[in-house]
């Protein structure tokens, strides 16, 4: 965008020395086209950086075939859970990007590892991220450079893990109910021990304290990395395991692997009081169960009989977190999602899109809870929130706007989204077959019918 600017401001300089006589046109004019030509070569990239991969796709229809429209293709489909493509584009665009493009080699590299993470080829993974700090370090911001960092560490333990693998034998139908977070637990039985789970799909991996694995018996697998926690970002040591058979109503899930953090990382500080979390349940086992849906009067169904929930928004995967496009003021804009999360979060991205409205907006201060620790920041409060969701409309009252950064890789999103965005409807559903998220009927209706 920078750069069509230019441009634009070149052909009016342009136009006004050609009207008083200069005669030097012809090479600005070819300047102008050629910086048109550069933001236009630029654009696909951008869309790549800012989650825009709706955008992506419909250019890919008009790409030429070749490795540019490979590369391209490549990260659009690991955005879109069709892995086995995405490794297979990928590591056939490589190779010539490497010294041509060390940017694009560098995107396509975590793409890869996030692709063979997925699939459960931990040994590739580790390889993969390997690579990209042996040879690209220089392309990763701070972020991501330790994100990388934090990601090899778990697949360095994982190298020799079995995958993970599902059986069914019926849906799943579980009754769920609200912690002190207001977000969903469920009670599973794990190694013969009943507890609650969190539900959570902002969670990475699947998480267990400390004192919990012991008390399921959980045998560590050797070796320690650590993880960034959520909206805090800071950094917790960690270890890993991999569960006994996980029973979640007709399905069997075998080899899921947690994280094992300190309990005093999972203690959330709620103010007058704090909610100790022994287990969440993360993306993996989701992604596993192909389409879930949480019901407003507490049942959690998964498996493929599921019903959508009405028309759905477009869903794309920022490597483990699930990304939703939302409308805000016409245009679709990427949103995480975390049923962990009790309110919506709007991120500074957005407070720099949107701060020109900053006059009718409250300051506030603000406490983020979260596994690690607690952050405090001065932010603004928006008294209103449109979400276009699909075919629902999101009406959010006094919303967070955060206007400095939260610590964490989240620059490109406009926000993340919390239970108070479906607290008013009839269900909701997440899913990863058909890569949409969908809102069912308004709570009322649904309780009339």
């Amino acid at each position: 965008m920078h750069l069509l600017r230019s441009g634009c401001v070149v052909l009016v300089l342009v136009a006004a020395l050609s009207a008083s006589g200069w005669s030097g046109s012809s090479d600005a004019g070819t300047h102008a086209a050629d910086q048109k030509k550069a933001a236009a070569e630029d654009e696909p990239d951008l869309e790549v950086k800012e989650l825009r991969f709706g955008e992506l796709e419909a250019r890919l229809s008009t790409m030429e075939p070749g490795p540019e429209r490979d590369y391209f293709a490549g990260l659009l489909a690991n955005a879109t859970s069709r892995i086995a493509e995405s490794i297979q584009l990928l590591n056939r665009v490589l190779p010539p990007i490497r010294t041509s493009r060390p940017d694009r080699a560098a995107i396509a590299l975590q793409a890869l590892a996030d692709d063979y993470s997925k699939s459960f080829q931990y040994a590739d993974a580790a390889r993969i991220d390997d690579d990209l700090l042996a040879h690209f370090p220089s392309q990763l911001k701070p972020e991501e450079l330790q994100g990388v960092k934090n990601d090899v560490g778990i697949m360095q333990i994982l190298r020799e893990a079995p995958a993970q693998t599902i059986s069914w034998n019926g849906a799943v139908r579980l009754k769920t109910e609200h912690n002190p977070m207001n977000s969903a637990n469920v009670e599973l039985t794990v190694n013969g021990v009943q507890a609650p789970w969190l539900l959570d799909t902002g969670a990475n991996l699947s998480v267990v304290s400390k004192s919990f694995a012991e008390r399921l018996g959980l045998k560590l697998l050797p070796g320690t990395a650590q993880v960034t926690a959520g909206l805090t970002g800071v950094e917790n040591p960690l270890r890993v395991a991999l569960l006994p058979p996980l029973q979640m109503g007709g399905a069997t899930l075998h080899n899921v692997v947690v994280m094992v953090l300190n309990d005093a990382n999972l203690n959330i500080n709620l103010g007058k009081s704090t909610y100790q979390i022994n287990g969440i349940i993360g993306y993996p086992v989701f992604q596993a169960l192909g389409v879930i849906t949480f019901l407003r009067d507490g049942e959690f169904e998964a498996g493929n009989k599921t019903p959508a929930a009405g028309v759905g928004a477009r869903m794309f995967m920022n490597g483990l977190t699930p990304i939703i496009e939302c409308k805000v003021e016409g245009t679709a804009l990427p949103f995480s999602f975390d049923t962990g999360a009790s309110g919506t979060d709007l991120l500074l991205r957005y407070y720099e899109r949107f701060h020109s409205e900053a006059k009718s907006w409250k300051k506030r201060k603000y406490k983020t809870a979260g596994a690690g620790g607690t952050v405090k920041q001065k932010i603004y409060a928006q008294p209103q929130v449109n979400l276009g969701i699909g075919d629902k409309i999101v009406s959010l009252k006094n919303v967070p706007v955060h206007t400095s950064a939260t610590g964490s890789n989240n620059s490109e999103l406009y926000g993340n989204l919390g239970q108070d965005v479906v607290t008013n409807f009839g269900s909701f559903t997440l899913d990863f077959l058909a890569m949409t998220f969908s809102l069912g009927e308004p709570a009322a209706a649904a309780t009339a019918n």
